[in-house]
């Protein structure tokens, strides 16, 4: 019905409708779990619906796939294991083997190194006797001695042993110090090595 077929004079009441638009019905607020309910089941739907793409994508039951980051560092070393072989080409090489002669040096004969050694000092060099002593030391030789000599003779230096006896031990001594002169005199040496160091001596 329209404004203009009412029947009825106008009172305040329809003054006062007359001014107000229409409104819509108040609604209450939705819980906050509605609210959040559609993006917990996209969450939870999108990474079922991705996994079931690549699958049927990728083939489905899976017994093409390639091995996982453990299976590939595991086989690696088996499968190169497996394709080196070793060459036959190359012969073993066996030790020769070794007599006694190359194994050990065996001494020509057992020496005396606590025979008695006399260094005398007939050189001028102050000193020399003694420094002559710590090299005879030095080489295991026990009873090594140092003096002094005033005489003429010998004129060159010399080595005196007592004997025969006393031979292996007086080369021995001789090569240690360089001395090729060697003299057998029992009245010299008095059952001892006696050395006479002249100017013509330089130590090893």
């Amino acid at each position: 019905m329209s404004r203009d077929d009412y029947p009825y004079p106008e009172d305040e009441f329809d003054e006062l409708g007359a001014d107000r638009t229409p409104q819509g019905v108040h609604r209450a607020p939705l819980p906050r779990w509605r609210q959040l309910l559609p993006f917990i089941i996209v969450l939870i739907l999108a990474p079922t619906l991705a996994f079931v793409a690549v699958r049927a994508i990728s083939g489905g039951d899976g017994g093409d796939e390639p091995p996982t980051g453990a299976e590939t560092t595991t086989q690696a070393p088996t499968d190169e294991a497996t394709s080196e072989e070793p060459s036959t080409d190359e012969e073993p090489t066996t030790p020769e083997p070794t007599t006694e002669d190359e194994t050990s040096e065996e001494p020509t004969a057992d020496l005396d190194y606590a025979v008695g050694i006399w260094v005398l000092n007939g050189s001028g060099v102050g000193g020399l006797a003694a420094d002559t002593v710590t090299v005879l030391t030095e080489e295991g030789w026990e009873d090594a001695n140092a003096a002094d000599y005033n005489r003429s003779q010998p004129s060159g230096t010399t080595l005196f042993y007592d004997n025969a006896e006393q031979l292996d031990e007086a080369e021995a001594v001789g090569e240690l110090l360089g001395i090729s002169n060697l003299v057998e005199s029992a009245s010299a040496a008095d059952g001892d090595i006696v050395i006479v160091l002249r100017t013509d001596f330089e130590l090893p």
